[in-house]
């Protein structure tokens, strides 16, 4: 089974649907018997779907901007070279 560790390095892959089934499948398999994983997982997706669901212009200034490029550095310390759309 995956490490704790693992599983965090791996969740914004997992959430992007870009990683092979098996490891999918041990990442469902941790998710589902770790809270503390589990706790990250459901932030993280939460977060990602107020994001998209919220309009940058209800955000205050710069707010956008900032959170583009925190974004932008997480997937650069994942090693993500997907460009971005």
């Amino acid at each position: 089974m995956m490490t704790c560790k693992e599983v965090l390095d791996a969740l914004s892959d997992y959430l992007d649907a870009e990683m092979k089934e098996d490891v999918v499948t041990e990442m469902r398999r941790h998710i589902g018997v770790c809270s503390d994983c589990r706790a990250e997982f459901d932030t993280l997706t939460m977060t990602i779907k107020l994001y998209r669901h919220e309009s940058t212009a209800s955000m205050p200034d710069g707010c956008h901007d900032r959170l583009v490029k925190v974004l932008e550095i997480e997937k650069l310390k994942h090693g993500s070279t997907k460009p971005e759309p």
